[in-house]
């Protein structure tokens, strides 16, 4: 073989895999035509090649099963024994060249088809992970994703619960996340995506950009910087949101709140949620109470003193339980 077709098995492999250009399948069209051997070594890894894509691709191979295979399909097909002139020491090279590229075949169908996706699970806490293409993921707590990029270039993303996502956009992949039947689309953007189950809805925020929030049978809708909507699951309908500052969407990544006067059982429920704890309250009453502040970050040793003082309450502590309750008269 001339040193310019030394590469003849990948050649092969790219070409019944679909992959091969204008150029190489030109070489491989000359090569074709310089030998009858040659010839019949393309007809056999085409054949390989046809009885491959009738079966499932293993993610191994083995070798002796595959010989025997190519070995008796080689002996039983008649052009073959015709070929009287061709050395027995020719004939066993070409049989071992036709193996390594029935092997070279499976390995790069099973290279182009079998790509195991990314898992990324958050249980009992937050998790923030970058993403092979590049792309910022915060992932709540008991939330799970799965990552994928297939062949046509388009990143894919799987959720279930809520995450953040700074996209690292490209206009030639684009990045697509499905939940349940609703699917978001970036347009360059970073947004939180939330799967609510209180109300059976799920919930889309866009912080910078833009994207495009639909289903499979509804165009949907288009959000940019700062709007918000959801997809009642029910009602299989998409509506926008009035965003509100206290709707504090996002806080479980920031740990920032803005509460304006807001019934103290609502705060104690975000408070729980992200901070992985449990606040009571001592009589049931003292959830009525309204509160109206700002927090950036705090510690939540901080945030339940803010919240005493301001409300004229006491915090204590038993078993891991933050109790508040009415001062007591001294």
């Amino acid at each position: 073989m001339e040193k310019e077709f030394d590469n003849i098995d990948t050649l092969l492999a790219k070409f019944f895999a679909g992959e091969a250009g204008e150029t190489e399948i030109k070489t491989l069209e000359e090569w074709r035509q310089m030998s009858v051997e040659n010839n019949v070594y393309f007809e056999e890894s085409k054949n390989v090649f046809e009885l491959l894509k009738g079966t499932n691709v293993p993610q191994t191979v083995n070798v002796d099963t595959a010989w025997n295979k190519l070995n008796t399909k080689i002996t039983a097909k008649p052009k073959i024994i015709h070929l009287k002139k061709v050395p027995t020491v020719l004939a066993a090279a070409a049989s071992l060249l036709l193996l390594a590229t029935f092997v070279l075949i499976i390995t790069w169908f099973t290279k182009q088809t079998n790509v195991e996706p990314l898992i990324i699970k958050a249980e009992n806490k937050t998790i923030e992970k970058m993403l092979p293409d590049g792309s910022k993921v915060f992932l709540n707590k008991n939330s799970e994703l799965a990552y994928n990029e297939n062949k046509q270039g388009q990143r894919e993303v799987s959720l279930k619960g809520e995450a953040f996502f700074e996209v690292t956009h490209n206009e030639k992949k684009p990045f697509l996340i499905s939940i349940n039947e609703v699917l978001i689309k970036d347009i360059g953007t970073a947004f939180n995506v939330k799967e609510n189950a209180a109300n059976n809805s799920i919930e889309v925020f866009v912080e910078s950009g833009s994207v495009q929030f639909y289903s499979k049978i509804n165009g949907g809708l288009i959000l940019t910087a700062g709007e918000k909507a959801a997809f009642n699951r029910a009602r299989l309908t998409f509506t926008k949101e009035q965003n509100k500052r206290n709707d504090n969407i996002g806080s479980y990544r920031t740990k920032n709140f803005v509460f304006n006067a807001t019934l103290l059982s609502k705060v104690v429920g975000q408070l729980n949620a992200v901070y992985g704890c449990e606040i009571r309250f001592a009589e049931p009453s003292i959830g009525n109470e309204r509160l109206s502040v700002v927090f950036t970050n705090e510690s939540l040793s901080t945030v339940l003193s803010i919240i005493s003082e301001t409300l004229d309450l006491e915090v204590e502590k038993e078993n891991g339980v933050f109790l508040l309750k009415r001062k007591t008269a001294s």
